[in-house]
């Protein structure tokens, strides 16, 4: 079989198979939105014949018409794209990418006994020792790296190169290296710099802070994820002593199961109390700035100095 179908909403996963798929790297790869292109326009392209390259890796992604989304603009001949399945091209590929299948409907049912089907990634940490091949790295450190980019795969990718072309003489990637070149935003590290304000860690906050800062991010940013972050950590707190488990507040709160686990995960060893004092200062400079009083930079760093 030469079609695979991806479902996953990571671009890693992709492109992970790409590069398996082209090893010898003499493949056209062509890339097409099935939310612009109809189906057809792919399949003439896998039946025509190839001049300047072996093969062609033709990449259909948003393959909507697999689930039951309607966004498409285009009307897909799926009657065509199913006598495809049943007689493929031996010299093309054809990858179809899309964030969730409806295995009730007749063309994915049909359309999965004739492909191979990629649901998940494969372990990030088998990626990355991969990526650095020839280069030392420890599982601390690895982690380090997975927990800096916020399990972002595409990111870690990103930021494995740069880790490489830094250490490129030495091959050899420690803690330190990650914390000096993997850049640091705040949406991914919010709970690392709630920790290190509720735990009266000052040194680490304001670092966490001017890095922050000088990654482009704001205070007005910082206040309102913290906020966010912390008011969350406080609900899930009073909804757990009132007997509700994650997927009770999940649906209470009307939010994603995950954010739940990591709110209750992270406000495990902070009282009720604790949390709503935060919240309410963090409230009064939110309140400030709003009101034209002030910027917040001056105020939310006297909080920081404070703990």
């Amino acid at each position: 079989m030469n079609t695979y179908l991806i479902v996953s909403s990571d671009k890693v996963t992709l492109d992970e198979k790409v590069k398996e798929l082209n090893k010898r790297k003499d493949a056209d790869i062509i890339y097409y939105d099935l939310l612009e292109t109809p189906i057809e326009r792919l399949i003439e392209d896998l039946d025509t014949i190839n001049f300047l390259a072996s093969k062609k890796i033709i990449i259909g992604t948003n393959a909507t018409f697999l689930n039951s989304d309607k966004k498409s603009l285009v009307e897909h001949n799926l009657d065509k794209f199913e006598r495809y399945i049943e007689n493929q091209s031996p010299d093309n590929i054809l990858i179809l990418v899309v964030d969730s299948i409806d295995k009730r409907k007749k063309i994915t049912a049909n359309l999965l006994k004739n492909c191979e089907l990629i649901e998940e990634l494969s372990d990030i940490n088998s990626i990355i020792k991969k990526r650095l091949d020839g280069y030392k790295i420890n599982s601390n450190t690895i982690t380090k790296l997975i927990d800096y980019c916020g399990n972002d795969h595409e990111r870690i990718i990103n930021e494995i190169d740069k880790l490489k072309l830094y250490k490129l003489a030495e091959k050899e990637i420690t803690d330190s290296d990650i914390e000096e070149i993997v850049s640091k935003r705040i949406d991914d590290n919010i709970f690392h710099f709630i920790d290190s304000i509720l735990n009266g860690n000052k040194d680490k906050a304001f670092e966490m802070y001017h890095s922050f800062i000088l990654h482009g991010d704001t205070v007005v940013h910082m206040i309102a994820l913290l906020s966010n972050k912390i008011r969350l950590m406080y609900q899930v707190k009073v909804l757990l002593n009132d007997g509700k488990n994650d997927a009770g507040i999940s649906k209470l709160l009307k939010i994603h199961e995950y954010p739940v686990k990591l709110a209750r995960e992270a406000g495990y060893n902070y009282s009720e109390g604790l949390l709503l004092e935060y919240l309410t200062k963090l409230s009064k400079i939110d309140l400030d700035i709003k009101s034209g009083e002030s910027t917040g930079e001056v105020e939310f760093e006297t909080l920081l100095a404070s703990i």
